[in-house]
């Protein structure tokens, strides 16, 4: 079986198990065996969008407009096909992860993340949901998932990166949860 880690990070020879920076999840190198799951990674975001449809295909879903070109147009990144000694699978399909050092087989310079995306969808490998497509009832879902995330993580009252991302990227989230702190 094929392991693929994505990574922005060039010339690795080896991954380290790392806690995630954004994710509360274990120390553990992080691996998928689905190619189109691994080039999300290419970049590092607060957030990653994707799911799967009934069917078990993957997609990736815009939460905001022009989400998919906005974040990884222009981002280069290193794939790497992993040899990993043992895996555990995880709760998300295609996830594996390995709580000891994995060695690096192969290492695939992406140029372009957004253009290595857009040809998963070409072969059918990915399914990319527009915002502009997307349902009235799932905008309102994401307006208050993301407003969730607001609130949870206290942004109203933090500087930072994260920040900076919800504030620029969701305003409507961010105005709600700016309002209800207005009538505590």
């Amino acid at each position: 079986m094929t392991y693929y880690h994505c990574s922005p990070m060039q010339g690795l020879t080896r991954l380290e198990p790392r806690t995630p920076t954004i994710f509360q999840k274990p120390a553990a190198v992080y691996m998928s065996t689905l190619l189109p799951m691994a080039l999300m990674y290419a970049i590092r975001n607060h957030e990653y969008s994707y799911g799967y449809t009934k069917d078990g295909k993957i997609y990736y879903e815009e939460y905001f407009p022009n989400a998919l070109q906005s974040l990884y147009q222009g981002k280069s990144a290193s794939l790497y096909l992993c040899d990993p000694q043992k895996t555990l699978p995880t709760k998300i399909p295609n996830e594996a992860i390995s709580h000891q050092a994995v060695a690096i087989l192969e290492e695939r310079f992406i140029s372009d993340a957004y253009d290595a995306l857009l040809e998963q969808e070409r072969l059918g490998a990915l399914i990319i949901r527009r915002y502009h497509e997307l349902p009235q009832r799932t905008l309102a879902w994401i307006r208050q998932a993301e407003a969730d995330t607001i609130r949870k993580h206290g942004l109203l009252t933090k500087e930072g990166p994260m920040t900076d991302y919800y504030r620029t990227h969701y305003p409507e989230s961010w105005s709600l949860v700016e309002a209800e702190a207005l009538i505590k």
